[in-house]
């Protein structure tokens, strides 16, 4: 390699998973690429990403061949940077017309997609386009169950770090009203919500790192998500820029990207803290495992009528169960117990929730 040329390693995936295989290379020794250009696809037990190019230049080499697993930190291509502006003079590709698990499906139907018409939305080559164009119309590919080894090892390790749950339960009547208004989900509410109590009290958006406890001034919301591949945590960047409008659109569509399996790497990793919403399954409370990278995870309970006592009297109410698990390392049960009881505020306010941002 000469004093110019640049190693790409393979980078974080999320979730604590350590290696991908590779499926598919988007590139070939010798290109040009451009900054952000796909490089390759990588599966792993959670996702199809593509990984997009930290440089614009030629590709030397690319280490790895379709089906070999890459363990994250190790070489994945060496490029000579063409020190230019990013994207000047390197041509880019054809935009990606279809999602990766449509590029896997035209690989095992042998199908080139470069002569597939896209009946999707903007030309987008759909699934159904590659089985018609591979004779298989109306057939559905056979699909491999995932592996949860890597799932599970990932959990072992996070499982290893001292974390507790605590739980409180919340009279929704306020955010019900509050969220009906908008027509939206609690989920962004919450998220809201959760946004502005971090601005008070910053330690929830911490993790413990080399040198200890590490403050973050971003806030980066993962946000559980129940897939065919089991749970994926898609992250809503910069949440707390936000307005519940923009975080409704922003959950929304990390949702439907997370079921068609088309996610990027960007919304796959980076989240600082995360928020699981399992009351849409019906759960009333759970202890959630703290995802990479964060010191909490907030699950939010259904949403039912329970027994409350107001003003002396027992009502039935509208009401949940936040449960919160907290990396011990970074804080303590008062602490969390504070930020908690301001977030209820936060949610179940009227003159509060009415302070969020749209």
């Amino acid at each position: 390699m000469t004093a110019s040329e640049r190693v790409f390693a393979m980078p974080d995936l999320g979730e604590g998973l350590e290696e991908g295989e590779i499926v598919g290379w988007l590139v070939a020794e010798g290109d040009e690429v451009a900054l952000n250009q796909p490089l390759v696809e990588i599966e792993t037990a959670k996702a199809t990403v593509e990984v997009p190019s930290p440089y614009a230049g030629e590709v030397v080499s690319l280490h790895g061949a379709v089906g070999d697993n890459v363990p994250v930190g190790a070489p994945l291509v060496t490029f000579a940077p063409s020190g230019d502006t990013p994207d000047a003079g390197a041509p880019r590709s054809e935009p990606a017309r279809a999602t990766p698990p449509v590029r896997k499906l035209a690989r095992n139907l042998g199908v080139d997609l470069a002569s597939v018409a896209g009946s999707g939305p903007g030309g987008r080559i759909t699934e159904d386009d590659v089985r018609a164009a591979g004779g298989a119309s109306g057939e559905s590919a056979p699909t491999a169950r995932p592996s949860r080894a890597p799932i599970a090892a990932a959990l072992e390790r996070q499982a290893a770090i001292p974390q507790v749950t605590t739980f409180r339960t919340v009279d929704c009547s306020a955010l019900e009203a509050f969220r009906a208004a908008l027509g939206v989900s609690p989920l962004p509410v919450v998220v809201a919500a959760l946004c502005r109590t971090i601005a008070d009290h910053p330690g929830l958006n911490a993790v413990w790192g080399l040198g200890g406890i590490e403050e973050r001034a971003d806030v980066h919301v993962g946000l559980a998500a129940d897939t065919e591949r089991g749970l994926v945590v898609p992250v809503v960047r910069d949440a707390s820029s936000l307005g519940i409008a923009a975080l409704t659109a922003e959950i929304a569509r990390l949702a439907e990207a997370a079921r068609a399996d088309s996610l990027t790497l960007d919304e796959l990793t980076g989240a600082t803290i995360a928020v699981s919403n399992t009351g849409s399954y019906g759960s009333e409370a759970g202890t959630p495992i703290l995802s990479p990278g964060t010191s909490v995870t907030l699950a939010l309970g259904v949403i039912a009528p329970l027994a409350l006592v107001v003003d002396g009297e027992v009502v039935a109410r509208p009401a949940s169960t936040l449960s919160c698990t907290f990396d011990h390392r970074v804080l303590d049960g008062a602490t969390v117990g504070r930020a908690l009881n301001d977030l209820i505020e936060n949610v179940s306010s009227t003159e509060r929730l009415e302070d969020l941002p749209r």
